[in-house]
């Protein structure tokens, strides 16, 4: 109590929220904060960044032990956490009928609104397999939160209960409806009069088997998160869209099935979250689609992850080049490129080094994906003027040889090569546009993890007097014609400490341990690791 009574008051009723979780369950910080905002806790302002607030209120929390048992990213952030059970049953002692969470049995269906449960504004269902939706929590009209925890992926509401749902419980700002096991049939068509939520914020359709979402959904102009993550057989998303200009988070990864972004996604410039854009400019979609990747250049406040898919479709680089779409968002951190393209006709390869020229990011980029590219070279001012990029995974790049202009970058940990279609990949030196292995030089400084995936042709690896003094993890997988690995590797790096040869008989033959003519150029490294088989030491799961 006393520390409860030691947060600022916008803080206690944040910690209050967290009475509408069971005990010992999972909570999600960013679910967490998207539902804070919904009741207004941090903020009504559009163009205030509400979910730096709520980050400030959670760490704030945390730093004060109101939550524990944190799992973290790879680089420290905290993900999730739990309550103790002490100051869960503080929580609900604070918020005494305002919040409950049932666990619904067999039979009891009917027994959730009852005098207790008449005014409460928050509940969380837990559905087991075997029990049905109880219809009468939709009599509880006051209710402003409402989350579905459904064990049974067989499940499926019946339509009656979802026009009650819809119908009935106006008053909702959350609406969280997610299948334990993924994914679910729980709701397969959403009904149109979920157009009578006027005052939703928060709308959780993830994991679910919808293949349309209805035009009344448009109608629900306070909507600020739409969640339909993994609703993989969703075909297209609604026309109106443009009419819901105070939506901030549209989480739409995985999302397989749709084929374009629909016209009006550009007036959406409260956007803080779009993980997904589909260029499809040559579509036959009957005008539906909007235009050009140009649609994205308004949307300044993205952030966080976007994915670009169908850009082997952009008939204009020179407009993108001009719009400069990618340069301006500041807070975006992780960027996905992927030059695929719908129909027929095949791409050049200098379109696609022009077209990665446009792109150009702003310098905060951390993680950068690039699939299906068909240029010869990444040699590209903006990719060598990102100061702060972490991590880099290339996918298919097929034509790519030349990688030593990405060992300029300063900050890289972690690089993955997964297809490609040459024989000899060069990171050496270079030096007056050749490559030498005269001198030696400092290429990726800070590379902690070297990872190369399917390069069928592969067979000489180029690697001059480059000097890589962190990497501390090398992995070689299905590189079958590779014949050896650069001495100048196995002795400049002298932080190596696990290595990963699976699927590449040449190189197994010539470094395996007893028989192998150049395993005592390897046999200083504490863990080796031959097709899932470890020399020495541990276990090491480094896939």
């Amino acid at each position: 109590m006393l520390s409860y009574n030691d947060l600022p008051s916008e803080i206690r009723q944040c910690f209050s929220y967290c009475a509408i979780f069971p005990k010992d369950h999972n909570i999600e910080k960013d679910h967490l904060i998207k539902l804070w905002m919904t009741q207004g806790y941090l903020g009504f302002d559009n163009d205030t960044e509400m979910e730096v607030i709520g980050q400030e209120y959670f760490d704030h929390l945390a730093d004060r032990s109101f939550f524990q048992e944190f799992q973290k990213d790879g680089y420290g952030n905290i993900i999730s956490c739990k309550m103790h059970d002490i100051v869960h049953d503080f929580a609900q002692f604070l918020t005494k009928n305002e919040y409950f969470t049932v666990g619904i049995k067999r039979g009891s269906e009917d027994l959730v609104a009852n005098t207790s449960n008449e005014k409460a504004r928050h509940s969380m269902l837990m559905l087991p397999v075997g029990a049905t939706f109880p219809i009468s929590i939709c009599s509880i009209k006051s209710l402003r939160s409402l989350l579905i925890d459904c064990e049974d992926s067989m499940y499926s509401l019946p339509d009656d209960v979802l026009l009650n749902l819809f119908g009935e419980l106006t008053c909702l700002r959350a609406l969280d409806i997610c299948p334990r096991f993924k994914p679910s049939n729980l709701i397969t068509a959403i009904p149109k009069e979920v157009k009578k939520l006027i005052h939703l914020k928060y709308l959780n359709l993830s994991f679910q088997n919808v293949e349309n979402l209805p035009e009344t959904l448009c109608e629900l102009y306070n909507l600020q998160t739409l969640d339909i993550f993994c609703c993989t057989k969703l075909k297209e998303l609604p026309q109106g869209m443009g009419k819901l200009i105070n939506l901030r988070h549209l989480i739409n990864d995985v999302t397989y099935s749709l084929s374009y972004m629909p016209k009006g996604i550009e007036k959406l410039t409260c956007l803080r979250t779009l993980d997904e854009f589909i260029e499809n400019s040559s579509s036959s979609d009957g005008g539906k689609a909007c235009s050009t990747l140009a649609c994205l250049k308004d949307l300044k406040h993205l952030g966080g992850k976007l994915y670009i898919r169908g850009l082997g479709n952009v008939t204009n680089v020179s407009e993108v080049k001009r719009m400069q779409i990618l340069s301006n968002k500041k807070n975006l951190f992780y960027l996905q490129l992927r030059f695929d393209k719908d129909g027929e006709g095949e791409r050049k390869n200098d379109d696609d080094e022009l077209l990665l020229e446009a792109l150009q990011p702003h310098p905060n980029l951390e993680k950068l994906f690039i699939h299906e590219y068909r240029g010869s070279t990444f040699y590209s001012d903006w990719i060598i003027s990102l100061t702060g990029l972490r991590q880099l995974h290339l996918f298919k790049c097929e034509n790519c040889m030349h990688l030593s202009p990405l060992g300029k970058l300063p900050s890289l940990e972690s690089l993955e090569i997964n297809g490609m279609g040459v024989k000899k990949l060069v990171m050496g030196i270079e030096s007056d546009g050749a490559f030498s292995s005269s001198t030696s030089a400092i290429l990726f400084p800070k590379l902690k993890v070297l990872e190369f995936w399917r390069i069928s042709e592969w067979e000489e690896w180029d690697y001059g007097n480059t000097i890589m003094p962190c990497l501390a993890s090398l992995s070689i997988i299905l590189c079958k014609k590779l014949r050896a690995l650069p001495d100048g590797l196995l002795q400049g790096a002298k932080k190596l400490q696990h290595l990963e040869i699976f699927g590449c008989d040449l190189l197994e033959k010539r470094y395996r341990k007893g028989t192998g003519e150049d395993w005592q150029k390897i046999s200083h490294i504490p863990n080796i690791k031959f097709n899932c088989s470890y020399l020495q030491g541990g276990p090491l799961p480094l896939h």
